[in-house]
């Protein structure tokens, strides 16, 4: 190995590169397990508080028994038939014609020890038409039994219900509870069936505030749908089938509208199928998710960690050839090491401030941690400072990857690029024959090519 300085300190710097993946491997895990804490975090609030709402309904609900007389083959007997009396239990679901939400959300940050979590108190106004088409018979003859009408309604979690919702169907207040068990939805009011008469039709009034976390959303189950949503939660994450047609957001918060007919959508084809393989109802929804996810952002910075461990090595590595400085192997590894670690730094202390400040600590003590060392290193403040200079630009680029997801795999390419050009340059000169040892000596032909 002595015969071939330059490949054996190739073969060193490679091993060391690969012995720092592990360190890089162990602070991803912490970043899961911290990101699973605050999972049970929005969980342990989402319980004591209340969970993601969507809001169903309301429908008209009416069983009915329809009893029959049905022919059929007399066993043991060919071509002899009887009658028999059936009753079959059915239900007539009506939607409304059309349903019109105004609704206004106000947000609030609870800490479940070091983890903030947004949960939210809303106040809905719905107002809507039903219009009542008479139930008839599916068989001939068939006699119909009218059983008690239910105005039906649903959210995802009653206990995020702040008060009974304040009900008015055709002019008349309805009390809202519980609904029987095999109804479809939770809420149910009890409905005059007198007013059930075929063509008429009831408008509704209905109020109410939920309290519930992370996100709320909406089944469209009316003929004709609009929600209109504002809250001064300024970071809002649209979801589900249906995006909003207008919205706003700024500063101060955002205002939101949809409007989704029935034909655009599968929800009263889907509603009240039951079982496992039951299709889940079309929703439109917004999310109250923090936009700078540290956990995220910090994962994604893990990502580029083991690059830029190869980008400071192949630097150091070119001034090693270019400059004739020398670095020894354990000058590599402390210098690795430092860079990794600016990664648990970066997680411990975004957990508690701006990230942006976060980032800016933690690069800034990386950097004058190298700076430093590597002026002894090096052998002088000049040397030290201009990698440290180089450092600067390096994690710069990085905070730039980091905050523009979208444009990251161009500034990436461009950093491989820039750094690739910046080698060759530095190295066009260089004899690498020479470096590779005194033994080395380039092929005869490529030597007379050279000359020539």
């Amino acid at each position: 190995m002595n015969k071939h300085p330059l490949l054996s300190k190739l073969l060193i710097i490679g091993f060391l590169m690969a012995l720092l993946a592990i360190p890089l491997a162990l602070v991803r895990d912490v970043i899961a397990e911290r990101t699973a804490n605050r999972h049970d975090a929005t969980q342990a609030v989402a319980r004591a508080h209340a969970g993601a709402q969507t809001i169903t309904g309301p429908v008209l609900w009416l069983p009915y028994t329809e009893t029959f007389l049905r022919t059929v083959k007399v066993e043991g007997q060919v071509g002899q038939t009887r009658e028999e009396l059936v009753s079959e239990e059915r239900v007539s679901i009506q939607f409304p014609k059309t349903l019109d939400t105004q609704s206004r959300l106000s947000t609030e940050t609870r800490l479940r020890g070091i983890f903030p979590v947004t949960v939210y108190t809303s106040q809905h106004a719905t107002t809507g038409r039903f219009v009542w088409n008479e139930v008839t018979p599916r068989h001939r003859g068939g006699q119909l039994a009218l059983g008690q009408p239910l105005l039906l309604m649903g959210v995802s979690d009653a206990r995020g219900l702040l008060a009974a919702p304040a009900l008015r169907l055709a002019g008349q207040t309805l009390p809202v509870g519980q609904a029987p068990g095999s109804s479809p939805l939770p809420l149910a009011a009890k409905v005059d069936l007198a007013q059930l008469k075929p063509g008429a039709v009831l408008d509704l009034d209905l109020k109410f505030d939920l309290a519930g976390t992370g996100r709320i959303g909406w089944v469209p189950l009316a003929d004709e749908n609009s929600v209109s949503l504002s809250s001064p939660w300024p970071h809002p994450s649209f979801g589900g089938d249906f995006l909003p047609r207008t919205r706003s957001i700024g500063a101060s918060g955002f205002e939101a509208t949809w409007r989704v007919p029935s034909l655009s959508s599968q929800a009263q084809a889907r509603f009240g199928q039951k079982g496992e393989n039951a299709p889940a109802l079309d929703q439109f929804s917004v999310g109250l998710d923090d936009p700078v996810d540290v956990y995220r952002l910090t994962e994604r910075a893990t990502k580029y960690g083991l690059m830029f461990i190869v980008l400071t090595f192949a630097a150091f590595f070119v001034l090693e050839m270019v400059k004739r400085w020398r670095i020894h192997p354990m000058q590599y590894l402390m210098i690795g090491t430092a860079m990794v670690l600016f990664f648990l730094l970066l997680l411990s202390l975004s957990e508690h401030l701006d990230f942006r400040f976060a980032y800016l600590i933690a690069s800034a003590g990386c950097i004058a941690l190298l700076a430093h060392y590597l002026r002894h290193v090096l052998g002088g403040w000049g040397a030290g400072l201009g990698m440290g200079g180089m450092l600067v630009a390096l994690y710069g680029v990085l905070y730039g990857i980091l905050i523009s997801e979208d444009n990251a795999l161009m500034m990436g390419s461009l950093l491989l690029f820039g750094v690739l050009a910046a080698i060759m340059v530095a190295t066009r000169k260089i004899d690498w024959y020479h470096v590779m040892g005194p033994d080395a000596e380039p092929p005869r032909a490529g030597l007379e090519a050279t000359r020539s």
